[in-house]
């Protein structure tokens, strides 16, 4: 299971129990600064490489490399995704460019998370 709480200053994305395991990854806590850009679909590279974490069919859970940096994926019905542009975002010592997560309601997610990042 995914959870997205936004909090004053930060976006936190919690996964629990199968969810959590399949994507080694339990809590991440993405500053508002740090996003760049918000999407209410998927939008990463086609091509991909698991570094950690499982893909099964169109389920996508966990942290992949591609050409232009780090990915982490969390979804398994790619049309409720939004997905995360990022800057200057680390998870350990990698630079993570993107972070798709599924939803209810990408639509509504993804505009109060605008609504919440710093004027440029």
């Amino acid at each position: 299971m995914r959870h997205i709480e936004l909090q004053d200053h930060q976006l936190v994305i919690t996964l629990t129990g199968l969810t959590m395991l399949e994507a080694l990854q339990g809590r991440l806590v993405i500053p508002y600064g740090a996003i760049a850009r918000v999407h209410s679909r998927l939008r990463v590279p086609p091509r991909l490489l698991r570094v950690g974490g499982a893909t099964i069919g169109t389920i996508h859970e966990g942290h992949y490399v591609g050409d232009k940096g780090w990915y982490f994926l969390s979804y398994e019905n790619p049309e409720h995704v939004i997905t995360l542009d990022l800057k200057n975002f680390y998870i350990g010592r990698h630079l993570y460019v993107s972070i798709a997560v599924e939803v209810t309601d990408p639509n509504t997610v993804a505009e109060a998370i605008i609504n919440r990042l710093p004027s440029p």
